[in-house]
């Protein structure tokens, strides 16, 4: 957990800095908020997205790795008592995101910040509307987290915990994009694959009493699923990358493109992860030697920490302006004045 920790930091910090996202540009007449508060958005989104990732991971461990009959297993006692604990972490992250963003907006620092002003930040503003949502949403799965015995109330709190990572998708640079809807969808579809295939893998790391044939056919019944869900990431990010960019030079020529690559060689390195899973630790894991597994699990973690990271730092990195056509805008300016007499 420490390393995936410091792993996710590294790597949104070193984003941040390399593409310059977290440097305050003085532009006159524009205010512009103090260094402090262009770090303390990403890290807290950063918290967010690991407390979502643990708190979904764990129910999907319950409801799906390690499901009981008519009462949760073992495993899926632990798992959903440790996914309260993540949403509460959730929903505070949120909560505390709420004054720095609304710091963020005006280009002030906290002693321009006011509960009245974060009132009218959360009415006006969708940014802040969705952060209420999901701690609101994250606040209902920690509160019944400590109460749920059974699987299909293990169920209704995982379905919460998915809803609860949309609402930031509305916000995000898709929301501003010319194809708005396909871009929104993209990017939910992205988020739900993702919290899903990392917090199914953090969960059977931190299932440290699931042993024996339990172990084997949660892993095993994670391993199936794990390639659709990689489908649905791969896709999903796809389509986003299609909305965002409008040339392909903007891939290697712009901080946002190298980024976003940076993003893809993690995914690839994820895949590859998997497959040796598939062909070399599942075996063994079924002949009882389950270290190979583990360190191998342990590694996929801190790279899924690492790509966490670096898309929170790609989250406050400005996107590509869009390239105009140049023949189309020739075209234009020749026909002005033709319009123009033709109007008088």
């Amino acid at each position: 957990m420490l390393a995936s920790t410091l792993a996710a930091l590294v790597v949104c910090l070193l984003t941040l800095w390399a593409g310059g996202a977290a440097d305050v540009v003085s532009v006159p007449g524009i205010p512009a908020p103090p260094p402090v508060i262009a770090w303390l958005v990403p890290a807290l989104r950063l918290i967010a997205d690991a407390a979502a990732v643990l708190t979904v991971g764990c129910l999907f461990g319950a409801v799906v790795l390690v499901p009981g009959d008519t009462v949760l297993s073992t495993a899926g006692y632990r798992w959903v008592r440790l996914a309260g604990w993540g949403a509460v972490a959730w929903a505070l992250a949120s909560l505390a995101s709420l004054p720095v963003l609304l710091a963020d907006f005006l280009g002030t620092g906290f002693s321009a910040v006011s509960l009245r002003g974060v009132w009218s930040f959360v009415e006006s503003v969708e940014q802040g509307r969705n952060l209420v949502i999901v701690a609101a949403l994250a606040a209902l799965v920690a509160a019944f987290a400590r109460t749920v015995l059974h699987p299909a109330g293990a169920r209704v709190l995982l379905l919460i915990a998915l809803a609860a990572t949309i609402p930031p998708a509305f916000t995000s640079h898709s929301a501003d994009e010319a194809d708005h809807n396909l871009a929104v969808t993209a990017v939910a579809l992205h988020v739900l694959g993702v919290v899903l295939w990392a917090g199914g893998l953090l969960a059977l790391m931190l299932a440290a009493r699931l042993a024996g044939p339990g172990r084997v056919t949660a892993v095993e019944r994670f391993s199936r699923l794990a390639l659709p869900l990689a489908v649905v990431v791969a896709g999903s990010g796809a389509v986003t990358a299609y909305t965002r960019f409008s040339s392909p030079y903007q891939l290697v020529g712009t901080g946002y493109g190298v980024v976003l690559l940076a993003k893809v060689a993690a995914f690839v390195g994820l895949l590859g992860l998997a497959a040796w899973h598939r062909r070399r630790t599942l075996p063994a894991l079924r002949a009882e030697r389950p270290a190979a597994f583990l360190r191998l699990a342990g590694a996929e973690v801190i790279l899924f920490a690492a790509t966490i990271g670096l898309a929170v730092g790609l989250a406050r990195t400005p996107t590509p302006p869009p390239v105009l056509d140049t023949d189309a805008a020739a075209a234009e300016q020749a026909l002005l004045p033709a319009i123009s007499t033709a109007a008088t």
